[in-house]
C-alpha cells in the first residue's frame, strides 16, 4: 500500500484502453490517503494569485463559479504554478473530471480522505474535489507531486515521477467492497460514491 501526502506544488508540472494485464506482476494500489488535501498547483509559491485562468464561459475563477455536485476538469496552464479549471458535464466520456464536493476556508483544508483541493488565493477559499472515475479506465494519480498530473491515461502508460497509474476496476456507492489486492476509495460528498482501484504501473 502507498500513502500520499498533502503538498503545495509550486511549479507546472487521455484516452482509455483496456490492456491485457496477463503476465504482469500484480501490485496492490498504494493507499492514497490525501488526508484532506492535495493542492492543485495554482497560485505560485505563496498561494497568492487566483488559481484558474481557463478560457471560455465555463472557466472557474472562484468557488462561486460552480455548484456543489457539478463537475470540472483540470489542465495545465502556460504560467508555472497555475492550472486551468473548467466546468464540464459529469457524464463526459473524455478525460478525468472531478465533482465539486464543498467549499472551505483555505486554512481549514478538506477533511475527507483522498479529496483534492483547488485553492483561490484572493479570497483564500478552497474547493474540495472528489474524483469522478469511470469503471474500467485508468488514471495517473499523483503521490506527493503536482495535481495537474492527475489525469486519465491509457492503461499501459508510463507513470510520471511521483505518480502511479491505477485502473478503476469497480465503481459503486460508498459501501463498495473490493478485492484484497485493490484499494477502496469512498466518498460521502457530494454524493455517495466508491471505487476499487488497482495499480497498473
Amino acid at each position: 500500500m502507498f500513502t500520499t501526502d498533502r503538498h503545495h506544488p509550486d511549479h507546472d508540472p487521455h484516452t482509455n484502453h483496456d490492456p491485457d494485464l496477463e503476465g504482469r506482476p500484480a501490485r496492490p494500489l498504494l493507499r492514497l490517503a490525501y488526508n484532506g488535501a492535495v493542492i492543485l498547483g495554482c497560485l505560485g509559491f505563496m498561494l497568492v494569485a487566483a488559481c484558474s485562468v481557463s478560457l471560455g464561459t465555463d472557466a472557474i475563477e472562484s468557488p462561486n463559479d460552480i455548484e456543489v455536485g457539478e463537475c470540472l476538469s483540470i489542465g495545465a496552464d502556460d504560467e508555472p504554478g497555475k492550472v486551468n479549471a473548467s466546468k464540464v458535464d459529469c457524464e463526459r466520456t473524455d478525460g478525468l473530471t472531478f465533482y465539486a464536493a464543498s467549499t472551505v476556508a483555505a486554512e481549514s483544508g478538506c477533511d475527507a480522505a483522498n479529496t483534492s483541493t483547488l485553492t483561490f488565493g484572493e479570497n483564500r477559499e478552497s474547493l474540495c474535489l472528489t474524483p469522478n472515475f469511470a469503471e474500467g479506465r485508468c488514471y495517473q494519480i499523483p503521490i506527493g507531486g503536482d495535481l495537474v498530473d492527475y489525469r486519465e491515461v491509457t492503461c499501459d502508460a508510463q507513470a510520471a515521477e511521483q505518480t502511479v497509474v491505477a485502473r478503476a476496476v469497480d465503481r459503486g456507492d460508498g459501501s463498495i467492497t473490493c478485492d484484497a489486492d485493490d484499494t477502496m476509495w469512498s466518498f460521502a460528498r457530494p454524493q455517495s460514491v466508491g471505487y476499487c482501484l488497482r495499480t497498473v504501473v
